[in-house]
């Protein structure tokens, strides 16, 4: 802006001078002729005078008057003479000095000229003028560069661009004034041969505001695009890789749970028959090689899936504490065997339904669950739930924040491991003498799922006194949604309980529960309870309630029992409760013989305890107990498939046995066959020998010959009236196959299928998924007997 000022004022100095030049001009030209009248005039004089004195006409009267006019002449003559002389020395220094500026003015705008041609010669990027007819007013040396040619011979000439691919889209109308850059890549050829440039175009505006000319910048990026599709190609590689990774990895894992599915089938029909000790152990150890393999498989396969972007998260509303509840119950298991307490805790603030990926909550709780279990060697494993401190759940909003805790009593993790023991195949003890084995993966699966949920984990450990892993995660809510409490039975005033556990961890839960729910707890070991009974008693305020478990009854808790308040509504008579294993169950009866009106089933669910604690009279027995463990005798569920009929299409003789097996043991009939078209011509057929009726259940392998077994179901559904649903005049149909992620069981259900069983289930998988779809049809029908188990 300085300069274009100084600019300015150089041009305006610049014409003044040459102003005052002109008026100084004119002036000495009027001098001069001034001058030259007055010499005229005395010299006009002079010769009448000398006439008039040489022809006697002059008279003696006449001759001063004529002298007197010469002598005027002659003073004007030489007034004029001295000014016309002033006034041109003072306009040749003016001059001087004009045309002094003039030349520094030119000398300077020669120099700017100079200094922008060299700026925009030395551009690395092509740049010329074009006039509306594309001929070129203006080009620099990397323009003559590029493509060959002098700027002399270049300038005036037309200049269309020289495409090298006549098929590109080169937008040749030129921009409109005040029209933003245009901009592409296009393809040119130079003197170097074919070249890739991005190419601008802009209008120039003339002084009646229309376009005078279109400058363009061409900027070679041949190099650059080479490098980008370098780049392009690798990376196309590499998703090519990726791809083919993950079917293989799909077809590895589709080919290891088939026969996986035969392993553990087998042997849990092999552990429900009389084996003897030895043998038991043996077959026992193979399904725990087993479904260990299954683990490390998922675990891979889940990996995968993670670094290749493939993670889907289905958000859908669940209650968290069932499936917390079923995380716990698939654990306990595995945490008894060790010797472990096993519990938890759901806190009653918590909404009962959240919104979230259930499947995705479930694995991360596995996973924590699991590890703690691995690496604990004494005491237990509890999870606790609850909304997260200082994150109280916005009920406007709708979002809650929930906290999950696992803690164990294990060895705890060292300070140094506890950032690498979520990398990828690390472990807190790598070391080549570790104890515990794995693929390291389960940690740091949980960790990216929480990460791309929006949530945060963390621990906190004392090497030798155990951890504590924490998950804060955020969770939609349906609005008004019910609290767990707010149906949970509520403790009575007054209410007191003598909790007589030894277990450290679940004392410790069940305590903070009965606490939060308002209830007055005392926990006491055994050698203390019965002097703090009596003592109770004694001031007038007794317990009303006694929470025990079989040891302690073993060990003469039910002494306790004569301490207890009398005084209780009829409703509500006094509650003594028995905690104990699944295994214990036959002992029932005799806990009821010693006065104990009252049992719950280890791990301990929170409504259960309260049910039994808490509820009137006749609900206890409406209270849900643990669920049936995953390796229960079949006996229990000897009846489920009672008169059902059901069609299982199955290529492997392996699978087919087993699923034959476990049906027909439930009391189901089973009609196999092994391919898609055997499938249908089975329906066919036996909705003609049933009169209409059909199959009650179709288990559907996805891949079989001749015929795949999406195709299969849609054939069959086409057997019935259409949009006829499950149970409502069709059978329903079940995808059974190895393809266990997630985006399959959709996919299948996306097809028309009803329900999803992955491969390998065990067999209270299928009398489960059996039982359930019976249900479902006796629900509907009303048929007696139909839904019994």
């Amino acid at each position: 802006m300085e300069r274009e000022q100084q600019e300015t004022g150089a041009e305006g100095r610049s014409s003044r001078a040459g102003a005052r030049a002109g008026t100084d001009l004119r002036s000495g030209r009027f001098g001069v002729i001034g001058l030259r009248f007055a010499l005229g005039l005395l010299a006009t004089t002079l010769m009448l005078v000398s006439l008039a004195v040489l022809g006697g006409a002059l008279t003696l009267a006449l001759l001063p008057l004529v002298l007197g006019v010469a002598i005027i002449a002659g003073l004007v003559a030489a007034r004029l003479a001295r000014s016309g002389t002033g006034r041109l020395a003072s306009l040749a220094d003016r001059l001087d000095a004009s045309l002094e500026s003039l030349k520094d003015l030119q000398w300077e705008v020669r120099e700017r000229e100079t200094r922008y041609r060299d700026l925009l010669d030395h551009q690395g990027d092509v740049i010329l003028r074009r006039d509306a007819d594309e001929r070129l007013t203006f080009v620099n040396d990397a323009f003559c560069r590029t493509f060959g040619l002098a700027r002399e011979a270049a300038l005036g000439q037309s200049f269309p661009l020289p495409l090298a691919n006549a098929n590109q889209n080169t937008q040749a109308a030129f921009p409109e004034l005040g029209e933003a850059r245009r901009s592409r890549t296009i393809e040119l050829t130079t003197a170097a041969g074919p070249r890739w440039f991005v190419w601008e175009d802009f209008a120039i505006a003339d002084g009646a505001g229309g376009v005078s000319e279109i400058q363009s910048t061409g900027r070679d990026i041949t190099e650059q695009r080479a490098a980008e599709l370098v780049l392009a190609e690798a990376r196309d590689q590499a998703m090519d890789a990726s791809k083919a990774k993950s079917r293989f990895l799909a077809s590895m894992s589709h080919e290891i749970r088939t026969p996986m599915n035969g392993i553990l089938g087998m042997t849990g029909l092999l552990l429900d028959t009389e084996l003897s000790p030895e043998q038991r152990t043996y077959a026992r150890a193979i399904s725990t090689s087993a479904k260990t393999l299954l683990s490390l498989i998922d675990e891979v396969l889940d990996f995968s899936k993670i670094e290749a972007g493939k993670i889907e998260l289905r958000a859908a509303p669940f209650e968290i504490a069932d499936a917390a509840q079923g995380v716990i119950e698939l654990l306990a298991p595995r945490g008894r065997d060790k010797g472990l307490e096993i519990g938890w805790l759901a806190a009653p603030d918590l909404p009962k339904t959240v919104i979230g990926d259930e499947m995705r909550i479930r694995q991360i709780l596995l996973n924590l669950m699991g590890n703690a279990i691995k690496f604990t060697e004494r005491g237990g494993v509890a999870l606790t739930l609850q909304l997260t401190p200082g994150a109280a759940r916005d009920a406007d909003q709708g979002e809650t924040m929930l906290r999950f805790a696992v803690r164990d009593t294990g060895p705890g993790v060292p300070p140094d491991a506890i950032e690498r023991i979520f990398a990828e195949f690390e472990q807190a003890d790598s070391g080549p003498a570790r104890r515990h084995g794995g693929t390291g993966l389960g940690l740091a699966i949980s960790k990216r799922l929480i990460d791309e949920m929006g949530g945060r984990i963390n621990v906190a450990s004392v090497p030798g006194a155990g951890a504590t892993f924490t998950v804060d995660m955020p969770f939609a809510a349906p609005p008004r949604v019910a609290t767990l409490g707010a149906g949970w039975p509520k403790p009575p005033a007054g209410e007191k309980v003598l909790l007589v556990l030894e277990g450290g961890i679940e004392a410790s839960l069940v305590g903070d529960l009965l606490v939060a729910m308002g209830a007055a707890v005392a926990r006491v070991r055994l050698k203390d309870a019965e002097r703090i009974a009596a003592g109770a008693a004694a001031t007038g305020l007794p317990f009303t309630a006694l929470l025990t478990d079989r040891a302690a009854v073993e060990a003469g808790a039910s002494r306790l029992l004569t301490m207890l308040s009398p005084e209780r509504p009829a409703s509500r008579p006094r509650r003594a409760v028995v905690i104990i294993d699944p295994a214990e169950r036959g002992d029932i009866p005799s806990f009821r013989a010693e006065g104990f009106n009252g049992y719950l089933v280890r791990p301990v669910r929170p409504l259960s305890l309260l049910t039994q604690l808490f509820a009137d009279e006749d609900e206890p027995a409406k209270a849900p107990e643990a669920a049936l463990p995953t390796h229960a005798s079949l006996r229990a569920l000897a009846t489920v498939g009672a008169g059902a009929s059901v069609l299982l299409a199955e290529d492997n003789d392996i699978n087919a046995l087993l699923a034959c097996t476990v049906l027909e043991k439930s009391g189901a009939r089973v009609v196999r066959v092994r391919n898609g078209s055997e499938a249908i011509a089975k329906a066919r057929n036996e909705l003609t020998d049933s009169q209409g009726k059909g199959f009650d259940l179709v288990l559907m392998d996805i891949h079989m010959p001749d015929m795949d077994g999406v195709e299969a179901a849609r054939r069959i559904r086409a057997l019935y009236p259409e949009n006829a649903r499950p149970a409502e005049g069709r059978p329903p149909i079940v995808a059974l196959t190895a393809n266990a992620f997630a985006e399959d069981r959709a996919a299948y259900l996306e097809a028309g299928l009803d329900d999803y069983l992955a491969k390998p289930f065990e067999k209270t998988d299928l009398a489960a998924l059996l039982a359930r779809w019976r249900r479902s049809e006796a629900a509907v029908e009303g048929q007696a007997g139909f839904g019994a188990a």
